[in-house]
């Protein structure tokens, strides 16, 4: 599968577990950081079976949000009103937005490489090697010079040993 398949996979994982509890959500990849909000349905039938399940399901106020962004390497969260919901529901919110996250990037970045926009827009593509290619070369560099080891130079025994022959 493609970066925006498995993207857009997550995205339905995700719609599926919001209508199921009655949430709506909005995720803004246009920004940093990316953010996902998530907000209750607001007509009143949905708030009187959210009453009726609260014990259950947990309580989230008409005008309630919970927002998750990914800034510095860090999962944030900022709520606003009410809004409660369980620790397994929540974890699980979390783990489909960490991977659109992380498949949305993944897209962005191979759209840009591929298509040479930054090129474009005169933006340098700097050339560094990742960590494993130094060692790498290193090791190389290493095993092609000769090796110098005191331990294999003739003692003078060996000397007078090899001039005999």
């Amino acid at each position: 599968m493609s970066e925006i398949s498995n993207y857009e996979a997550q995205k339905k994982k995700l719609q599926g577990l919001c209508d199921e509890h009655n949430f709506t959500f909005r995720f803004f990849k246009d920004r940093y950081p990316i953010t996902l909000v998530i907000t209750p349905i607001n007509d009143v039938a949905t708030q009187m079976d959210m009453l009726g399940n609260v014990e259950e399901t947990g309580y989230c106020s008409q005008d309630s949000s919970m927002c998750w962004y990914f800034e510095n390497s860090e999962l944030k969260t900022k709520v606003k009103g009410t809004f409660s919901i369980d620790k397994v529901l929540r974890t699980k919110i979390e783990n489909i937005l960490l991977k659109m996250i992380s498949f949305w990037q993944q897209y962005f970045f191979r759209d840009l490489m591929e298509s040479g926009k930054l090129r474009n827009f005169g933006v340098p593509v700097p050339d560094v090697p990742d960590s494993n290619s130094q060692r790498d070369a290193q090791q190389d560099t290493k095993q092609d010079a000769p090796q110098d080891d005191p331990d294999d130079e003739p003692s003078e025994d060996s000397a007078e040993d090899d001039t005999e022959e």
